[in-house]
């Protein structure tokens, strides 16, 4: 005997699966974003194979609807969809313990392999929950002659549902709850729909599969108090990232990104100038200007280190200093006073996107200093364009100066030379040196020739004084044919991502 179920039901049943699809997609992406981050290949394949996951689900799903046209195996099917998604986060966790390279140092083999496999633990629940559209549509039309209108209606609610699924999601329980909350959540939610509908075969006891996903919750809730040797002091999902400040042994306190693929911010014990940190080059900035350095804009203010550290080191000899940050992240914003030292005098921190401040802004500065990443690694290609740079020079004084932090594994990579090639065709005079970090370089742009001699003006005594000394050894005037092998970038093609994953792969490969 069939099973029937009422279109009103199966139309809120389609509206519930389909915000389900959406939530496991924004999910892996999460997920997936500590190990190879969510650049456009990252989103390419999570959306491709999901693509191709619902369309195996579909034809399956066709070819199951014409033989078994019973409203019971929609249920179960997607009960088991609720049941294999409830074990996501603990299959991902397990996985995860494979990758404790980090994606710098991880062989290209085990980032290849590990990159489709944890893909493909989304795709069974996605193939099961794509089954169940075709199964329904043929219930429904079986019982009525408006086909088109039956299928309009129910691919409307889906798709309805999957809007809700995807800024539910994305603005709701990621940053409020958090990316395993929200697979338990959703979980929840087709086992408790699909219980009910099986609540007439005398199978009510389903129902106590929602003990599942709140037991792996607890089994997978045990919060982590210690990470690569450093205690965890805050922690959480934003609407950009997984955040994490953590504290070494010695004291120093960091600021990573999903699972560390850059630190975006320090602040070492004592606020000592450490050697390894490139945030300590950037005191140098206010001296390199042959006019005096009032007004200095940080775009990727982060944890305010760099606002730190010039208001600390660079402002006692250059009093007329003033620091505005621009800082993506709201949740960033807050940590800076918190754990990093950015005292109220220190800079003006004001939460915008780099580029659009810079658009909206009338205001001119003396120095603006880029220093913005996304997801670890990856500069935003919309401020690695010649139309941003454009505009940076436009909000530049007549002896205003460019700095831009670029991570780069060598000084050949084709990154380095297209973001060096596009700021030469900016700014009249373009400078490149190796400053502190294993993989940082500082790009200089100006209107007017650098003069070094204005780094006289640190006395022998500064704590500044051994950052000044290795300047005059390393900074390189880039003359045009330096990088002709780079590309210049522009908001049409600015294939940054691209060129990040390729330096990085190469990178990989050579160990």
């Amino acid at each position: 005997m069939q099973t029937k179920y009422s279109a009103t039901f199966l139309y809120v049943y389609v509206f519930i699966t389909g915000a389900s699809i959406m939530a496991l997609e924004i999910a892996a992406s999460r997920f997936l974003a500590p190990y190879f981050g969510t650049s456009m290949i990252v989103w390419a394949n999570i959306i491709g194979l999901i693509l191709l996951s619902l369309s195996i689900g579909y034809w399956v799903g066709g070819k199951w609807a014409d033989k078994r046209p019973d409203g019971k195996w929609i249920m179960i099917l997607s009960l088991v969809a609720g049941i294999m998604s409830s074990f996501l986060p603990l299959w991902c966790k397990f996985l995860f313990s494979f990758l404790t390279a980090g994606i710098m140092s991880t062989p290209v083999w085990i980032i290849i392999c590990s990159f489709f496999a944890i893909l493909l633990v989304f795709s069974p629940p996605i193939v099961l929950l794509g089954m169940l559209n075709p199964m329904i549509l043929r219930i429904i039309a079986s019982e009525r002659d408006e086909i088109g209108k039956i299928a309009g209606n129910l691919y409307a609610c889906s798709t309805l549902g999957s809007l809700f699924g995807t800024f539910g999601t994305a603005f709701v329980t990621i940053p409020f709850l958090g990316s395993r909350e929200t697979i338990f959540i959703w979980s929840s939610f087709l086992i408790l729909l699909s219980a009910w509908g099986l609540r007439k075969n005398r199978q009510k006891w389903l129902v106590l599969l929602l003990i599942l996903p709140i037991t792996l919750y607890f089994v997978t809730n045990s919060k982590e108090k210690f990470v690569g040797g450093q205690k965890i002091l805050w922690s959480k999902d934003s609407l950009y990232q997984y955040i994490r400040v953590t504290e070494s042994t010695d004291g120093d306190i960091s600021l990573v990104y999903n699972e560390g693929g850059g630190v975006q911010s320090v602040r070492r014990a004592g606020d000592s100038l450490a050697y390894e940190d490139y945030y300590n080059d950037f005191t140098m900035v206010p001296f390199l200007s042959k006019s005096s350095t009032k007004e200095i804009l940080i775009l990727g203010a982060a944890g305010g280190t760099t606002s730190h550290l010039i208001a600390k080191y660079s402002k006692p000899l250059l009093p007329e200093i003033h620091i505005t940050g621009v800082e993506l992240d709201a949740e960033v914003v807050k940590l800076g006073p918190r754990y990093f030292g950015l005292q109220p005098n220190d800079a003006s921190i004001i939460t915008n996107d780099a580029r659009v401040f810079i658009n909206n802004t009338d205001k001119r500065y003396d120095a603006i200093i880029v220093d913005c990443y996304s997801q670890q690694i990856y500069i935003p290609f919309h401020l690695s364009t010649i139309e941003f740079f454009q505009k940076v020079h436009e909000h530049l004084n007549t002896n205003g100066l460019l700095a831009m932090n670029i991570n780069a594994t060598n000084p050949d990579s084709l990154l380095l030379a297209s973001l060096t090639k596009t700021v030469q065709h900016v700014f009249p005079y373009t400078y490149l040196t190796k400053v502190r970090g294993d993989y940082n370089y500082l790009l200089l742009g100006s209107t007017n020739p650098l003069d070094l001699e204005q780094l006289k003006r640190i006395p022998s005594s500064s704590p500044l004084a051994a950052v000044r000394n290795k300047w005059p050894e390393t900074l390189i005037p880039i003359v045009k044919e330096k990088y002709s092998n780079g590309t210049i970038l522009s908001d049409n093609h600015a294939p940054t991502e691209m060129m990040t994953d390729s330096m990085i792969f190469g990178e990989a490969k050579n160990r």
